[in-house]
C-alpha cells in the first residue's frame, strides 16, 4: 500500500524523508507502516506493540505530525509548544505549513524526549479496548 510521501518531490520529499530518519532513529521501539489517520488514507503509522503512537500525513495546509504520546503527555505537549518553531498545535497534533520555517534539530530533540516517555499505559488502554 502506497503512502503520500511515495508522491512527494523536491524539497517537500525532502523535509518528509527528514521527518521519517528522526521518527526512526529517535523512537526505534515505533515501526512505520502505511495506514489510516482520519481523514488521510496514505498516511505513515508508527505503533508500538500494535498501538498507533505517531503518523505523518499529507493535509490541505501542510504536513502534519500526529503524536499519542503528546495526546497523553501534557508536558511533552508543553515542551513542542515551547520549541517547535513553525508548527501550529492541536491536542495530540502538529500542522506544519511550511517547512522551511521548521525547525529539524528541535524536532530530534524532542522525538527524544518522546521516546523516553513510558508508552506501556496508552498500550495497555488500547490492549483492553481490542479484548
Amino acid at each position: 500500500m502506497p503512502s503520500f510521501a511515495d508522491k512527494l518531490t523536491g524539497p517537500e520529499k525532502d523535509f518528509v524523508t527528514a521527518l521519517r530518519r528522526i521518527i526512526k532513529m529517535a523512537d526505534r521501539a515505533a515501526k512505520e507502516a502505511p495506514g489510516a489517520i482520519m481523514s488521510a488514507k496514505d498516511a505513515l503509522c508508527y505503533n508500538e506493540q500494535e498501538t498507533f503512537k505517531y503518523g505523518l500525513a499529507k493535509g490541505k495546509s501542510g504536513i502534519t505530525f500526529h503524536s499519542m504520546v503528546m495526546y497523553a503527555n501534557a508536558d511533552i505537549a508543553d515542551l513542542g509548544k515551547s520549541s517547535l518553531t513553525g508548527a501550529k498545535f492541536q491536542k495530540g497534533c502538529i500542522n506544519i505549513p511550511d517547512p522551511d520555517a521548521f525547525d529539524l534539530k528541535a524536532f530530534e530533540n524532542w522525538m527524544n524526549a518522546s521516546a523516553k516517555k513510558d508508552f506501556s499505559p496508552v498500550i495497555e488502554h488500547y490492549r483492553k479496548k481490542r479484548i
